[in-house]
């Protein structure tokens, strides 16, 4: 399974955003930061927003800033917002719960763990520096 670059630059986005929580950081800076066109990010800041892990403020001392305290947003949370469609294989989801198929099992267990593991991290705990 490969994750989009979505996912990679949001989360990306989110961990400086995290790091300026006190604040908001502009979308020239994230841009910047983030290595990313601006378009590209623009569209990644829209989806994060529509989900409510990201606000915008508008005007002069504007920018992007996170909607909740780092320690409330998870990597699983930002993951599943960016990516659109996380199925390994087509019985991963509850409509297949009861697939014949010997693998299905697999697959579902991987998925609900790689979910538990990625909900296990905040952004809070990706900025200390044991981490």
């Amino acid at each position: 399974m490969k994750l989009s670059s979505k996912a990679h630059y949001g989360l990306q986005a989110c961990q400086i955003l995290a790091e300026a929580y006190d604040g908001s950081v502009s979308a020239t800076e994230l841009e910047e930061k983030v290595g990313v066109s601006g378009k590209y990010l623009e569209k990644i800041m829209r989806i994060l927003t529509g989900n409510g892990i990201v606000a915008a403020r508008r005007g002069a001392q504007g920018g992007y800033y996170l909607a909740k305290a780092p320690e409330r947003v998870t990597v699983g949370e930002i993951t599943r917002a960016l990516e659109d469609d996380m199925k390994i294989v087509h019985c991963v989801h509850s409509a297949c719960e009861k697939c014949e198929c010997k693998s299905g099992k697999i697959w579902r267990s991987l998925v609900k763990k790689m979910n538990e593991f990625l909900d296990s991290i905040t952004l809070a705990d990706m900025l200390k520096e044991d981490f």
